[in-house]
């Protein structure tokens, strides 16, 4: 079996042994009333959602959950109705489908990000030393931090080209070996944050050329010296998240 498939049944497992023990402290609450093939939908429900939110590759996909989440809502409509104690049929279940479809349309446009694009000429790997082509041909994937802490160190004598992605998370870079190697070659950074926040540490002696496409997020970059010793032209894809350029020394 899957890790994915295991944790999503796990999780489904736990969901029922909560609401047997709802049960078992308030009978009143009725759930083995609902139907059996309610159950087996809702449980497939379920599935899908956690699948979308905690196994997809990007953050569209991740909450784009407002459609499964709404024939949920339809699917016990008459529980919820009778919980409210408003009826089998109190909402208009078209509308409620209509809207689920533009919210999730909504997250698409918001958070749908073509990554090859963006990194179109940038041709960065971990332990590798770059060649810059901006040919389109050889192009690597970059790397990506989800969630949690996340600190990355830049060999600024090997890897003139870097391509990041950080989504959700709170990610540091530093460069490293600043001073060996040809410094006169300009160093790239391209760079996707997501809803993170990323921290960009450079020596200050560098000039930073810094490009932002920013959408309600807040991007920030300390001034250049009177006079810099190298360049590190930056890349930025910034969806409501924070990004920070600073000194490092």
């Amino acid at each position: 079996m899957k890790k994915s498939s295991a944790i999503i049944i796990g999780i489904l497992i736990l969901i029922a042994a909560v609401g047997l023990l709802f049960y078992a402290f308030n009978p009143a609450l009725a759930i083995f009333t609902v139907p059996v093939w309610k159950w087996f939908l809702a449980a497939a429900l379920i599935y899908w959602i956690v699948k979308k939110v905690c196994f997809s590759t990007n953050l569209a996909n991740r909450f784009s959950i407002f459609i499964p989440l709404a024939l949920g809502f339809i699917l016990f409509e008459k529980e919820f109705g009778a919980l409210l104690g408003k009826g089998d049929d109190f909402v208009n279940n078209w509308l409620i489908i209509l809207a689920a479809a533009m919210l999730d349309a909504a997250i698409w446009i918001i958070f749908s990000t073509r990554h090859k694009k963006f990194f179109r000429s940038t041709y960065g790997s971990r332990n590798s030393t770059i060649t810059h082509d901006r040919s389109g041909k050889g192009s690597k994937e970059p790397i990506t931090f989800k969630l949690g802490d996340h600190v990355y160190y830049v060999d600024a004598s090997t890897q003139t080209d870097v391509n990041l992605i950080n989504q959700l998370g709170e990610l540091k870079v530093f460069y490293q070996n600043t001073d060996t190697g040809d410094t006169t070659t300009p160093l790239y950074l391209n760079l996707i944050n997501q809803m993170g926040e990323t921290t960009v540490h450079v020596p200050s002696a560098w000039h930073v050329d810094l490009t932002a496409d920013n959408s309600m997020g807040s991007v920030n970059c300390r001034p250049d010296p009177d006079i810099t010793t190298r360049d590190l032209i930056v890349n930025v894809k910034n969806q409501m998240g924070e990004l920070n350029i600073v000194s490092d020394d």
